[in-house]
């Protein structure tokens, strides 16, 4: 007796045209013309506020249009080294956001967040009716993200619900620290590296311009900033004559055209300083990694993790106490020469005339004692030949 295998029927129907939720398109998303008159009518805040009332000001970049802030809609990129305090000023925007009872994102891709950081919301003003532990529950987000791969197929084809509704703030937290093991940047030289390694070294800035347009498509479409913190890289410019310097973690033309704003955060002597490199799209300063920061912003994390600014005089130009002025260069015809990192030490030439262990006279008394012992040669054939001619006579 035969067993009939099931017959699974494929057809369309009604629901088949519909458009399934969350599937990525390339249009923005439609709003009828009653949505569009309310949103113009009350426009509500286009930009998120750092908590650092002179980092707000500086990134509207003396546009009176714009509002201070991180612009929604936008990509904004902090930059700088360890523990300078990048999720410092990113989880400050996040409390800002939060205290306005909007909806924050936060995709972690390197540490975790800590607990005690999250403590910081017991020590602001909340919305009435509202307490710490229901404002995180209702409008606070968060997503380890473990792999690369996972944060691409979360940007490019976002779930229905992602971002939830009503977000005006997404944070991405170290993004390099997923992006250099898969795509590592291109090592100094060509030597020992297998065609998977150029491979992946090529695609690195690819990838990055696919991200960085996955990430602004979903700030124009859900009306939010966007922030990603990133760490260093070092760049060596033997060749050039100058020291080592140290750079944003990503680059390349396709990133750079895709983030709107660009912060750089360190620490100096006097304390913790924020800068801004790139504001409304435009650099205030070239992209020379040892570019100075000409409008460094002084800010300190007081004892609940709150970030407030603090007003410092210092020369960022040089570490050094006193301030230290550089001789003009030497004008010369000739181009110069790169400088080298070690002068190699000169060796004087040797004096001919001088004879250090006495070798010149045993050879001038050599050539003395030979001078001699031929003449005496010479002397006794001279005889031996005229005493033989006078027996001959």
């Amino acid at each position: 007796m035969s067993v009939q295998n099931p017959v699974i029927t494929i057809s369309s129907s009604n629901g088949s045209s519909q458009a399934v939720p969350g599937a990525l398109t390339h249009r923005l998303a439609t709003q009828s013309a009653a949505d569009a008159l309310g949103d113009l009518e009350n426009p509500g805040a286009s930009a998120v506020s750092s908590g650092i009332s002179y980092l707000d000001n500086s990134l509207t970049g003396n546009n009176p249009a714009a509002s201070p802030g991180f612009e929604r809609g936008k990509v904004a990129e902090i930059w700088g080294p360890a523990g300078a305090g990048k999720t410092a000023i990113a989880f400050q925007a996040a409390v800002e956001a939060l205290k306005l009872g909007d909806t924050v994102t936060w995709l972690d891709c390197s540490s975790l967040l800590s607990a005690a950081r999250l403590r910081v919301l017991e020590h602001i003003e909340l919305p009435e009716g509202k307490s710490a532990d229901a404002l995180l529950q209702d409008h606070f987000r968060y997503l380890a993200i473990s792999t690369f791969s996972h944060l691409l197929a979360l940007v490019l084809h976002p779930p229905a619900l992602f971002p939830p509704t009503g977000t005006t703030l997404m944070v991405v937290d170290g993004l390099e620290a997923l992006l250099n093991p898969d795509y590592p940047r291109m090592p100094y030289g060509n030597g020992g590296r297998t065609e998977q390694q150029k491979w992946q070294a090529g695609r690195r800035y690819a990838i990055l311009g696919t991200l960085v347009t996955a990430l602004s498509r979903l700030a124009v479409l859900h009306s939010m900033a966007v922030i990603v913190t990133t760490g260093c890289g070092s760049k060596m410019r033997a060749d050039d004559g100058m020291p080592a310097a140290i750079g944003p973690g990503l680059g390349g033309s396709e990133w750079e055209n895709g983030v709107w704003s660009r912060v750089v955060v360190f620490r100096d002597f006097a304390g913790r300083f924020a800068g801004v490199q790139k504001c409304q799209g435009r650099n205030l300063m070239p992209l020379d990694p040892t570019s100075d920061v000409r409008n460094a912003i002084g800010f300190e994390i007081d004892e609940n993790g709150l970030l407030r600014p603090k007003h410092t005089t210092v020369d960022l130009t040089s570490s050094s106490p006193l301030p230290v002025v550089a001789r003009p260069p030497a004008k010369s015809s000739s181009p110069a020469k790169p400088a080298r990192k070690r002068f190699y030490e000169e060796i004087a030439d040797s004096d001919e005339d001088a004879d250090e262990y006495g070798w010149g006279e045993a050879d001038e008394n050599a050539v003395t004692t030979e001078g001699l012992i031929d003449e005496a040669q010479t002397q006794k054939e001279t005889q031996a030949n005229d005493q033989s001619n006078g027996d001959a006579t």
